[in-house]
């Protein structure tokens, strides 16, 4: 079973969910009431799906459980303003329904379920999911929106246009952003706070933010170079806001420390891979969910390589340093002998050769 702290894990999705709150609270006063309406519908929409879908499976529903409405409000999180409320409704059901109750229940989840609906309405309304209110132009909840949608940040650097928001407008989210992508300093700061707090994982995300960091760095996309292309890679699309809340998830995390730190730069990697050669925006959600698909090989290759160092170098640096010191002489015949890993089932060798064959009489004969 694939564990995440030696915590609790409702205990982690709660202290999450109380820092995502602030974070929204925040990204509303900057995007309006619309976006309040459209975290607080999304909230309720996954809590009753939730209750309907235990309902239907004759499971007990825990209305206290925490992380049901931390994916919803993370699903809100990644919209924009403007999205439609049939559009809220349909993220709701597939969070729930295909992130959680379809493989099991909490216990069982493969995929974060917010990245699932994300990712769906992503690829199937780009035209509702890709286009944000300009900063300054609150939609409004009811009603015709008199302005002009933009795209986002990550758009133009797959496009390979230079930027033109200067550090501080990305740092406070007076850009073209989702809800939740507002202020990234913000979500900095709350990052730190869930790693301090063992609510995330430092080493996945440290190790993602670094993977990107070097790739941007060595390949920048658009017509800037160095630290400024970093910049821009990391404040762009949902890969800040998804690295400190969705890519630790308590459910969904290796056990061993340098399998988590592999997990977090393939998820980096596989995320600047897809803004390469990818079509389409929100690289990260796709890169998270492939990442998720092979979350139980990152910590066999640390088993396999920690087994693999213990029995064939360690053993041959302690033979070799042995015959140095001549503590042992080597000859042409030696013991092999097989790791207990590849024994199988063989009977034991005493080393002796036993001739079974019928005596003739002249032995006999010799014997008497």
């Amino acid at each position: 079973m694939i564990t995440f702290t030696a915590r609790k894990p409702r205990r982690a999705y709660l202290e999450r969910l109380i820092v995502l709150i602030a974070l929204m609270l925040l990204a509303t006063r900057l995007q309006g009431a619309r976006a309040a309406v459209v975290s607080i519908l999304s909230v309720g929409l996954c809590m009753i799906t939730d209750a309907v879908c235990c309902k239907l499976r004759k499971i007990p529903y825990d209305i206290k459980a925490p992380e049901v409405p931390f994916w919803g409000l993370a699903a809100a999180a990644m919209m924009p303003a403007s999205i439609p409320f049939g559009l809220i409704l349909l993220s709701s059901v597939i969070c729930i329904v295909v992130g959680k109750h379809l493989f099991g229940a909490s216990d069982n989840i493969v995929f974060c379920p917010p990245v699932i609906s994300a990712a769906f309405l992503t690829i199937c309304y780009p035209a509702e999911m890709l286009y944000f209110p300009k900063y300054g132009e609150h939609y409004p909840i009811f009603g015709d929106f008199d302005g002009l949608l933009s795209r986002s940040l990550e758009y133009s650097l797959k496009l390979g246009v230079t930027p033109t928001n200067t550090l501080w407008d990305t740092l406070m989210g007076l850009v073209p952003v989702p809800i939740g992508s507002s202020y990234i300093l913000v979500i900095i700061v709350c990052g730190i706070c869930l790693m301090v707090m063992r609510s995330s994982s430092a080493c996945a995300s440290v190790s993602c933010l670094a993977v990107t960091a070097l790739l941007a760095f060595c390949f920048p996309r658009a017509n800037v170079y160095g630290i400024q292309s970093v910049f821009y890679e990391l404040s762009s699309g949902y890969l800040m806001f998804g690295t400190m809340f969705l890519a630790a998830e308590p459910y969904r995390m290796p056990e061993k420390t340098m399998g988590k730190v592999i997990y977090g730069a393939f998820l980096g990697y596989t995320t600047m891979m897809f803004r390469f050669f990818g079509q389409t925006e929100g690289s990260f959600l796709f890169a998270l969910l492939i990442t998720a698909a092979l979350l139980s090989a990152f910590d066999r290759v640390v088993e396999n390589l920690s087994y693999w160092k213990k029995t064939y170098v360690n053993s041959f640096e302690k033979s070799k340093t042995q015959v140095q010191k001549g503590d042992i002489k080597l000859t042409d015949t030696q013991e092999i002998v097989l790791p207990e890993k590849y024994r199988y089932n063989t009977p034991p060798i005493d080393g002796e050769i036993k001739k079974h064959r019928r005596r003739s009489k002249e032995d006999r004969n010799e014997k008497k």
